[in-house]
């Protein structure tokens, strides 16, 4: 059974929606339904009632949801158990420079707390994912937190944290009330993109037939967040940007529909010699954020 889809079942109950759940997880709201129908036809029962908004539990969802609580304090309790005092060591790690926001500051916490003979070496070099993957194939790093998922590859391994939607932000006054409105209402902060995944928000405005000539070129999210903020035009860029932003300089909506994400990850070799210390950086990266 997947931790994560139990982690997200329990979340839901926890929260009454599965929006506010999907946040707590750090997961979209569609990979979170996803997971719940995935469970569903796991068990064989539904789990949800879906003639009301937002759904609610079954007399089946209530009770597996207390299962669900079960099982994950008793994976709690063998690695607190068997697995703290195993993990030992310092893990070298390679972070681009969006995965230093967002949970990672809180991840960090709890393995200090949960495992305090494990050392943390955090390297921000400010390199592109790909360029931290190769140096996790080379051996210089034993872990690498990028956007991806990296190029399909037999000796490694990639698990995804946290997924997020795009957003189209704009100063205040901006006019209009979709992201469409918004982005036509520019002048268009383009993004320069170097992954796949930045590369389709140029089709995905090719592909709507949006005729937006981008005003400024920018290498960084970050320096999109303060054009806009000051009042320069309106660009995309990923949820984590927006959430410390200065919601009364700028507004923000979603871009295209929920299938638009970026993942988030951990790629690491597949024959590692540290995998123990990485499922722990994994394990409180995924770990819900506290109600």
């Amino acid at each position: 059974m997947d931790i994560r889809k139990m982690e997200s079942l329990v979340a839901i109950a926890d929260h009454g929606s599965f929006t506010k759940a999907a946040k707590a997880v750090n997961l979209t709201q569609s990979a979170v339904s996803q997971q719940v129908h995935e469970l569903e036809n796991l068990l064989g029962v539904p789990l949800f009632s879906r003639d009301s908004r937002p759904p609610k539990l079954t007399r089946h969802g209530q009770a597996y949801v207390e299962t669900a609580r079960a099982m994950l304090a008793l994976h709690r309790t063998f690695l607190e158990t068997h697995c703290r005092s195993e993990v030992k060591g310092t893990l070298v790690v390679g972070t681009v420079r969006s995965a230093l926001t967002g949970v990672l500051p809180r991840a960090l916490r709890t393995l200090k707390q949960s495992f305090p003979n494990l050392s943390l070496r955090l390297i921000n070099s400010g390199r592109l994912s790909n360029d931290l993957t190769q140096d996790v194939r080379n051996g210089q790093l034993d872990a690498a937190l990028i956007v991806g998922p990296p190029a399909a590859d037999d000796e490694l391994v990639w698990r995804a944290y946290a997924m997020e939607r795009f957003f189209v932000i704009a100063p205040a006054d901006a006019p209009g009330t979709t992201d469409a409105d918004l982005l036509s209402a520019g002048p268009y902060l383009r993004f320069i993109p170097n992954l796949p995944i930045e590369r389709r928000i140029d089709r995905e405005i090719e592909k709507r037939n949006l005729a937006i000539v981008p005003e400024m070129e920018l290498d960084t999210f970050e320096s999109i967040l303060l054009m806009v903020s000051a009042g320069l035009g309106t660009g995309v860029v990923p949820e984590l940007y927006i959430r410390e932003a200065a919601r009364d300089r700028i507004r923000a909506v979603p871009f295209g529909d929920a299938s638009f994400y970026r993942e988030l990850g951990v790629v690491t070799l597949r024959r590692g010699k540290k995998m123990a210390l990485v499922e722990a950086l994994l394990s409180a990266l995924v770990q819900p954020a506290a109600r």
